[in-house]
């Protein structure tokens, strides 16, 4: 087996105890016993827990993060992308459960390692809203004065309906007045045509 593939086993053994068990009920021990090597052999690929945690985060906020581009490169205009984008972000990152374990952390344990891959993830989607943004702006359908207040407080109002969706498990619950939020938040950016 290449060590390609042994690390990839790794990660998708490490992907489904962390999903399972959490990152502090997760051991080394149960991620080797589970691909049929020796705990050193994680060792080799990974300095500890903490590094394949990254890793498995990292792999999981790739899947959101490209599933995102997909809705800002399609050639829809700014409106319907942005009420998309916000969906599908919000779907993807529900099914999303070690990115749970970080919110619960943010409250908690605060896993500082994994601040990078977080820091990543909130970057990209300040790049992918600003194209967006700009896009409206640029088609005549959204209106705003200041690009980057209006990229923030987009993302506080996201960022702040995570906790209650994903780590109270009320996403089904308000699966269809996601739809309706969604609405609200283009409504309010949308140009006002006289």
């Amino acid at each position: 087996m290449s060590e390609i593939n042994v690390r990839n086993l790794i990660i998708n053994s490490a992907s489904k105890y962390f999903s399972k068990f959490g990152f502090h009920k997760t051991t080394m021990d149960e991620i080797a016993k589970h691909i049929h090597k020796a705990k050193g052999v994680l060792y080799y690929y990974f300095k500890g827990k903490e590094e394949l945690f990254n890793e498995v985060l990292k792999q999981e906020l790739n899947v959101v993060k490209i599933e995102l581009k997909k809705i800002v490169d399609a050639e829809n205009d700014s409106l319907i992308t942005l009420k998309e984008y916000t969906l599908t972000r919000l779907k993807l990152l529900h099914k999303a459960v070690n990115y749970h374990e970080t919110l619960k952390a943010d409250f908690f344990d605060k896993y500082l390692f994994v601040k990078d891959v977080r820091e990543d993830f909130t970057e990209f989607e300040r790049v992918q809203l600003t194209i967006i943004l700009e896009r409206g702006k640029l088609e005549g359908y959204l209106d705003f004065k200041n690009i980057n207040s209006t990229i923030n407080i987009f993302m506080m109002v996201i960022n702040g309906i995570e906790i209650p969706l994903f780590l109270q498990e009320k996403y089904s619950e308000y699966e269809s007045t996601i739809d309706e939020l969604s609405s609200m938040i283009v409504n309010s950016l949308r140009t006002q045509r006289k």
